[in-house]
This record gives C-alpha cells, structure tokens and sequence, in this order.
C-alpha cells in the first residue's frame, strides 16, 4: 500500500512542479499578456488540476483485474483429527532460532533505521497532516456558514431592489443581503448565496452600489465559491505541493479580473467600479479594517492588488483585454493536455511499511484484516506484543495445545526481542488445514522451540476465543464445580476471568457456602474497575448469606471509580439484608463514592429496592455526605416518599439532613416533601418549623410556614403550643409575610 500512495505522491509532485513552474515561468517572460483572462485562468486551472490526472493515470492502467472472491463457508468442521499441511517441503532447511517464552521479556528492545522507513515515514506524515488540515478546514467553513446565517439581513429597499433587478438581469439566484461582521470591510459572497455588504457600502450612489452587486453576482454565476472550496480542499490534502499556493493566487487575481470585467461592462459602469474599489481600499486601510474569511469570495481578497484593478478599469476600454484568436485559446490548451499524459511516472517499490510498524509494536494495523469483519485480539506489554486475527471459526482440542478445526484463515504473530514468530493457518476444506510458519520474513519449517511456542499460543487463544459457557460446561462435564472454580482461578487477565465468571454463574448449579466465597475471591483480583463490576453483578444473582454478603461489599467497595462502584451496589440492591452488619458495610461500601451524583444515585436504588427501614436510617446518615444541596435534596425526596410519618427517629434523621443545606429552595422543597408524608404527627411538624427558622430566604421560610399552617388545620383540635410556635418560626419575616401567616392561622379557627 505504501508503494501506491509513494508512487502517486511522489509523480504528483513531479508533474504539478514542472506544469505550474511552466506556467509560471511564461507568465515571468510575458507571454501569457497577449491572451485573454479566461485563457489564462483555464491555463492555471490545468496546471493545478492536472498533476491529479497524470499522477492517477499510469495506476489506474497498472491495476491489475479483480479475480473471484472466496470466502470461507461459515460451518462447524466435523472431523476431530484435520490433515495438517506444512507450506514447506519436508526437506527444507530449518533455521537455529532461539527459544521464546510467550510474554518473557527481552533485556534490550532497539528500533535500528533501514533505507526505506524515510519513505514510509514521509507517507505517515503527509496522511496525518492531510487530516489534521482537512479537519480545520471543514471547521473553517462551519464556523462561516454559522456566523454569517446569524448577520442581520439588510433591510434597505433601496439595495433589495437593485439586487433583484441585477440577478434576474444576470440570470443568477436570489443572493441574501446581510450586514457585513465588524471588521470586514470588503462587500464578500459567503455559502449559501449570503451577500455580506460592510457599513461603508449601505451609503453607495446607485452606480456604485450596481457595480459592487454586479461584482459579487459575477462570482456567483461564475461558481467561484465552488471553485475557491476545491482549492482549499486541494491546498489541505496536498500540502506538500508548496506551488499549489502560486497557483491559488494568480486564479483569485483572474477571478477578481474576469468579474470586474462583467461588473463593467455596461455603460458607464467603469468609472463607478473603480471608484467602488476605492472606497474598499480605504475602508482597508482604517483601524480595524482587515479581508473577510479565506473561503468567502471578496470584492478585495487577501493579495489582490486593489490599485491595479483600479488602473486597469481606467485604460480605455480597447485598451483593457488583449485579443487572441480562438485557435491560439485551444491550441495552448491542447499542448497542456498532451504534456499531461507525456509527463513521466515516478515509481516506488518495496517501502512496505509492515515491518516497520512491527518494530514499534503496531504491525497489526498492516494486517489485511484490520478493517475487514472478523475476530481481533491484540495484546501489548513491555518489550512485545501478540496478536490473532481470525476471519472465520476456529475449535481446539481438549488439552487446548493445538486447532482443531478451522474455517477460514487464522494468524498469529508474537514479537518479542527483536523476534518475530507468525503462524497463518488456512482451511483448505475436507478437514485439512495449511499451516505457514514465518520467523521475520522467512518461511520455516517447526522446530522444537517453534512448537513450544506454539502450544503457549494456543493456550493463549483458547482463552480468549473459546465461548466461556462452552468452556464452563465442557469444565464442569470434567470434574463438576471445582474444576469450573479451578479454570476461574487460572484466567491470567482480568477480561478471561470475568467472563468465566460470569459462565460459572450462568450454569444456574447452586454453590456452596465455601464456592461462593472461593467466587468472590476471584472477583476480588480482578483490577480492572469494568470487569470487577461485571463480575460482582454476575455473582449478585446468587442466593447470598450474611458472610457471603459481607465479603462482597467488601470487593464492591475497593473498585476503581464511582459509577462503577455504584452500579454494582444497585447490582446487589434488591437482595440486600437488612441486618446491623451488611448495612454498616453497605454504607462503608457507600463512603467510598466522592461524586454527589453517583452517591445520590446508589442511595435512591437501595431504598427503592428495599425501604426497609433500617435500610432509610442508613441512607439518611448517608445523606449527610452529599455536599451539593440539589442532589441531597434529591435523595431526602427518593427517602421521603418510602415514609409514612409517623417513624419519629427517622423523620428526626430526616429533617436533621436537610438542616445542613444551604439553598433556601433545596431545603423548602426537602421540608414539602416531609410535609406530604400522611402520617406526619404534631413533633415532626414541630422539628419543620425549627429548621425552617434556620433559612435565610424570607420568602421561602413562608412557604414552609404556610404548609405547615394548612397541616394544622387538618388536625383537629388545633394545637395552641404549635400555633404560637409557628408564630415565633415566622419572626424576622416582612410585615406582609407576616400577615399572610396570620390569615392562615385565622382560617384554622
């Protein structure tokens, strides 16, 4: 692949060179004066287009015919024993390789330089600077769509009518009329036919005014927003062409000429044009003046030479444009185009750049596969890395030491000190499968050490590519739970041992008091914070006694980070116990959780799955950790409506809670809710109006009061005590305030 992208890259840079430089160096000599501006810009439109075509050409005629596409059936292969086939004959020379461990580590990794990596590397970093240049642009151009949509439109009747009049005079879209942005001082075409005039325009005589819409109409009839977009696009892509750059001006200079010709062209429009340019000169030069946006088409971009178009809109008007023949026009684009194809191709061979990705660890994105659907595994440590790529199925036998059986292609690689081992192995139906066996890039034939190596591959991939129930099953058909526990505790990555967990479970037989201990413990290595979720919700499906509970909020409280550690106590949730001990480690468990957010989830999960009520108690001294009063009024609001009123210690707890927030609304809708309770006695009303004497907000305080006043009234006879009680609560509060609270006492009777 390399060599296609050098070859094209590098005939690319040849071709455009030599016609632009050609171009360029007439156009020093003075020859390209005696055409035409369209002559012209059509000559620089080849030269900058036509590198594409004559660089594309000779691969396009070397791409050898598709042949027949055969994918491998996808069906299980029957027969146990596959007739294994060497890609060497038996008499093969076999090279004295060192033996490897599978994941030991070398002493010393070196990254030694070869001829080709310049090439190669060059390659790398013309793709990620194309990207990364692509990628502003389009941000560029989203940013213009976006500022200029929010421009106000110029309302004037006056330019409305003139802009209408000129575009159906000149057969060209509607454009919309917009107040130019704040320092754009040149009238410029945005996408999307938006029109953007500066302030110094509006004030135009209507001469004036025609030639400058007469000019941005030019640019939209003769498709230069398109044009200027490919050009941008190119210049992006192409970044290494640096004339690329020669050729963008000089088409902006002829596309500003070429307007300015058609903006001139009606009588006495000349004069009017040039005064117009000007005008946008001199707008330029005050403070703060500056071009509009690069892909925006100006009246004045960036470079045009203002007072030479001012100059040239001055000679007289036989004087303006040379004349040229039309056999001239054609005969010098014809002798571009033949040049095109005479162009000689640059070719470049073996820079494959797979080796030396290999030597930086990453050889697997050289792989055929790599985007093709199938089966990946990729594993990097220090001083190595081993990867499989499968594209079809693949069985082991059952010592996992070796394939059984195969349909389609299997590769592995492992490197390892400067080593690198790749097995190929391909079905060729009927059972059989061809093996190839490459240390760098020769093909060997196995050797001792190449066999030990392969039986640790095996082992390896059979971890991963074996469907874990399948694996439990066949495990426990062996030797019953204690051979599924032993496979568990053998997965040397956390990935292996979860899922194997999880297929434990999964086998739906009951375990014992010491095999769910021996479960847990399993889910207690794993490090990774995912998998150890993972593995704890598996295990929360299981009938759980006390102890078992215990030691596994213990495992849920070490893992790393607070959603996880959060949605595997949501796990566990439903089957919570209630006892002293599990909720004491299910809110040490819960202390762990620093986010307000993920703390306030877990406690509305449990007491939504258990209201019990030593399960609220818990979640209220939980509550007291929240330090963002939204979301403690959250969970005060998830623990309220699981109450009745009537639970003295836990609306003491309650109102206790919400004491400590701050927010005078936060804390008026806490109280409300414990106020909606139905059971709410006499003391918890007395406890509401204690901590809404606490809040600093009047109008808030009020509200409070007013609900409990309205409670009051539901209780017949009304307490004296708490009357005067709420009195005293509402002290401090407006004259007005004051007397809404005595309104509702009065209605109480």
């Amino acid at each position: 692949m390399t060599d296609v992208l050098l070859t094209w890259l590098c005939s690319y840079l040849l071709h455009s060179s030599l016609l632009i430089g050609a171009l360029w160096v007439a156009e020093r000599a003075g020859w390209l004066a005696r055409v035409t501006t369209s002559t012209q810009e059509t000559l620089w439109r080849l030269a900058l287009l036509g590198g594409l075509l004559s660089a594309s050409l000779p691969l396009l005629t070397a791409a050898p015919a598709p042949g027949p596409v055969v994918r491998p059936a996808q069906v299980a292969v029957q027969d146990p024993a596959p007739v294994i086939t060497d890609a060497l004959p038996s008499n093969a020379p076999v090279a004295q390789l060192p033996g490897a461990q599978l994941g030991a580590l070398p002493l010393t990794t070196r990254f030694e330089p070869q001829t080709h990596d310049l090439a190669v590397g060059f390659v790398a970093v013309w793709l990620l600077g194309a990207v990364l240049m692509a990628a502003a642009l389009a941000a560029q151009w989203a940013w213009l769509r976006r500022t200029v949509c929010r421009l106000a439109v110029v309302a004037d009747p006056r330019w409305q009518a003139l802009v209408a009049g000129l575009s159906a005079d000149m057969r060209v879209p509607l454009p919309v009329l917009r107040h130019a942005r704040a320092g754009w001082a040149s009238p410029l075409l945005a996408p999307g036919r938006q029109l953007c005039l500066p302030a110094w325009c509006l004030d135009l005589p209507d001469d004036e005014a025609r030639a400058v819409l007469g000019h941005e109409l030019a640019h939209l009839r003769r498709r230069d927003p398109a044009w200027r977009l490919l050009a941008a696009v190119m210049q992006a892509l192409l970044w290494p062409q640096a004339l690329n750059r020669i050729a963008l001006q000089r088409l902006d200079l002829l596309a500003e000429l070429a307007c300015d010709a058609e903006a001139a062209a009606p009588a006495g429009q000349r004069l009017a044009l040039a005064q117009s340019l000007l005008r946008c000169a001199e707008a330029l030069k005050a403070p703060g003046g500056r071009h509009g946006p690069a892909l925006a088409c100006g009246a004045a971009g960036v470079g045009s030479p203002l007072f030479a178009r001012v100059r040239r809109l001055l000679k007289p008007e036989g004087e303006a444009a040379p004349r040229e023949r039309r056999a001239l026009r054609w005969g010098l684009v014809a002798a571009m185009l033949g040049g095109l194809v005479a162009l000689p191709a640059v070719v470049v061979s073996h820079t494959d750049g797979r080796e030396m990705l290999g030597r930086f660890g990453l050889e697997s994105l050289a792989d055929p596969g790599f985007l093709r659907p199938g089966t990946r595994l990729v594993s990097r440590y220090p001083g190595g890395s081993f990867s499989v790529t499968l594209d079809g199925k693949v069985a082991f036998n059952d010592a996992e030491d070796d394939v059984q059986s195969l349909t389609g292609t299997l590769t592995v690689r492992h490197r390892e000190g400067g080593l690198t081992r790749e097995m190929t192995l391909k079905s060729m139906g009927e059972g059989r499968i061809q093996r190839e066996y490459r240390v760098g890039r020769d093909v060997l034939q196995m050797d001792d050490a190449a066999r030990v190596w392969w039986t640790q591959a095996v082992q390896r991939m059979a971890e991963h590519l074996t469907d874990p129930k399948v694996r439990a099953q066949r495990q426990f058909e062996r030797g019953g739970i204690d051979a599924v526990l032993a496979d568990v505790e053998r997965a040397s990555e956390d990935h292996s041992r979860r899922r194997r967990l999880e297929a434990l479970v999964g086998l739906g037989q009951p375990l014992s008091a010491a095999a769910q201990d021996r479960v847990i413990a399993a889910a207690a290595r794993i490090g990774g914070g995912f998998e150890r979720r993972e593995a704890l919700q598996a295990i929360a499906r299981l009938p759980l006694a006390e102890p078992q509970q215990l030691a596994w909020l213990k495992v849920a409280g070490g893992i790393d980070g607070d959603f996880e550690r959060r949605e595997a106590l949501g796990a566990l949730a439903p089957k919570l116990l209630t006892t002293p001990a599990v909720l004491a480690a299910w809110s040490e468990a819960l202390g762990r959780i620093d986010g307000d957010f993920e703390l306030r989830s877990a406690i509305e999960a449990q007491v939504t799955a258990t209201p019990h009520p030593a399960v609220l108690a818990a979640a209220l001294q939980a509550a007291h950790r929240l330090q963002g009063d939204f979301e403690r009024r959250e969970a005060l609001g998830a623990i309220a409506r699981r109450l009745q009123g009537d639970e003295a210690q836990l609306v003491e707890a309650y109102v206790s809670a919400a004491g400590g927030i701050d927010s005078g609304f936060e804390r008026r809708e806490a109280l409300n809710l414990l106020l909606d309770r139905p059971k709410l006695g006499l003391p918890g009303l007395e406890r509401v109006l204690a901590s809404a004497e606490g809040m600093d907000s009047g109008f808030e305080r009020l509200q409070v009061l007013l609900r409990v006043a309205d409670r009051l009234g539901q209780a017949k006879p009304v307490d004296a005590t708490l009357v005067d009680r709420l009195r005293r609560a509402g002290r401090g509060l407006g004259e007005h305030e004051r007397g809404q609270i005595e309104t509702a006492l009065d209605r109480l009777g």
